[in-house]
């Protein structure tokens, strides 16, 4: 089976003792944005997506999640010991140059799929939140139009449907190879793809910790201070 391989990267992201605080762009939120993969990447994911489809499978394909219709487990593709290895070289090499301390929780599972949008596909994806600590949503192809990733800020599940501030109103046009690191509950949407079709690879990194902390932080009312809300 494939694991992630130092060529997936883009070349500087393969330098020894790199900070990522020069790669990644805060965007806000807790949002970061950053090209990171390279062509053989995204066309090695997106070449088992191709052999996926064409094999025609007479059983009906695995639920990714509960919103698209039409995404693709990574174990289905026999992808998970690629998005498992990139994951653990994610927390160990990465995450701790930028990401909050509140971002670095221990994961227990990750559970990632392929998404595709276009008009014979998902066009759009509702105001949501992930069941992960923290996504990474990584681009796999360019040649479309809209399908924009909005975000509208971080909310407990309480105040899931408050309204948001300008200020933590965030657009993101994908582009291949980049990928945003989010948390999970920064509540987002997709905008309508208005040309061609978008790829990508979606990856949840889960932790019972942080949903334990949720829990907690909702008794105490300390879930305000994640909520952009004054207590």
């Amino acid at each position: 089976m494939t694991k992630f391989k130092p060529d997936y990267l883009v070349h500087s992201f393969r330098t020894p003792s790199f900070d990522c605080r020069e790669r990644f762009k805060e965007l806000g939120n807790d949002v970061y944005f950053a090209n990171v993969f390279s062509d053989d990447f995204c066309e090695h994911i997106l070449g088992r997506v191709t052999d996926f489809e064409r094999e025609c499978k007479t059983d009906a394909p695995e639920t990714a999640n509960s919103m698209h219709w039409n995404a693709i487990p990574s174990k289905q593709l026999g992808i998970e010991p690629l998005v498992q290895s990139f994951v653990e070289l994610f927390y160990r090499e990465i995450s701790h140059h930028f990401l909050p301390e509140r971002l670095r929780i221990p994961i227990d599972t990750v559970h990632s799929y392929i998404v595709q949008y276009s008009n014979s596909s998902d066009r759009d994806l509702g105001f949501h939140v992930d069941d992960s600590l923290l996504t990474l949503n990584i681009c796999l192809n360019d040649g479309f139009t809209g399908s924009e990733l909005v975000f509208e800020g971080e909310r407990c599940p309480i105040h899931v449907d408050t309204s948001s501030s300008p200020g933590e109103q965030i657009t993101i046009e994908h582009k291949k190879g980049s990928m945003v690191v989010h948390p999970g509950k920064n509540r987002h949407y997709v905008n309508n793809i208005s040309r061609g079709e978008r790829y990508n690879l979606i990856i949840w990194c889960q932790s019972e910790i942080e949903r334990n902390r949720w829990f907690d932080a909702l008794k105490t009312g300390e879930c305000l201070k994640f909520c952009g809300m004054n207590s």
